[in-house]
């Protein structure tokens, strides 16, 4: 007999315990972070190609009040907070951003209300920076599947394609709260139909994503980020995916 989907409710706790998680092991890992902003391993091949710094530029503040409310009714405060409190000025342009803002100009064709441009455009921009964070401290985790060290190399390109899933899952989640607690428009619930429309047609290719990503903490911020049938497979069979910390 085959068993029932999950519950809207259990998708909700998964939700939270994934983004709790993000913020858990950013915490943890502060101190790692900030040593490799300083002093750059010239063994990692992907922070030769890129400063670290650059990966981790802070994102621009919202420019639109109202769209605090937006981001907050969404659950993502944390999501645009941290990346404020510990992304590195001046540093350039984070070669993740443009990934990150393709995904949102794609989505808010023909929207109009500035809340809600300015909330997507915002918590695109930062799936750059936690991307970014992410892999700059990459090289000191762990395989995401064996638990051993990570020793491959990663190619900026696929974290570009990393960021672009993450941004999108974001957005999402952003467009889907509008739909179930304000009066959006149309334009807001085509932006929304483009979303899922777009996370169908990355489903195939994410688990060699995943593959090529390797490490434990950025699998697990792509692989939680959208919805497709692996997204809380861990949560689901009780393996608990914080578990290494």
């Amino acid at each position: 007999m085959p068993l029932s989907p999950p519950s809207p409710n259990l998708y909700g706790s998964w939700e939270a315990l994934a983004d709790g998680l993000q913020v858990q092991r950013l915490a943890l890992h502060l101190p790692q972070l900030r040593e490799q902003l300083l002093t750059p391993p010239p063994s990692v091949t992907l922070l030769a190609q890129t400063p670290p710094s650059m990966l981790t530029t802070r994102p621009a503040a919202l420019a639109e009040p109202a769209a605090e409310a937006v981001v907050a009714q969404a659950g993502l405060q944390h999501w645009l907070r941290l990346p404020a409190a510990y992304g590195t000025a001046d540093a350039g342009t984070n070669p993740l951003a443009a990934s990150a803002d393709q995904v949102a100009d794609t989505l808010l064709e023909g929207v109009t209300d500035p809340a809600v441009r300015a909330a997507v455009a915002a918590v695109c921009a930062a799936a750059a920076w936690w991307v970014g964070a992410f892999a700059v401290i990459r090289h000191l985790g762990v395989h995401h599947s064996s638990l051993q060290p990570v020793d491959s190399e990663i190619a900026l390109e696929t974290l570009q394609s990393a960021t672009s899933i993450v941004a999108l899952g974001t957005a999402q989640r952003i467009l889907a709260e509008q739909l179930r607690t304000a009066a959006a428009d149309e334009a807001v619930r085509m932006a929304y139909c483009r979303a899922i429309t777009e996370s169908i047609v990355i489903e195939s290719r994410l688990p060699e994503l995943l593959e090529e990503l390797g490490e434990l903490r950025l699998v697990d911020l792509v692989s939680t980020s959208i919805p497709w049938r692996g997204r809380f497979t861990k949560y689901a069979g009780g393996t608990g995916a914080g578990q290494v910390e």
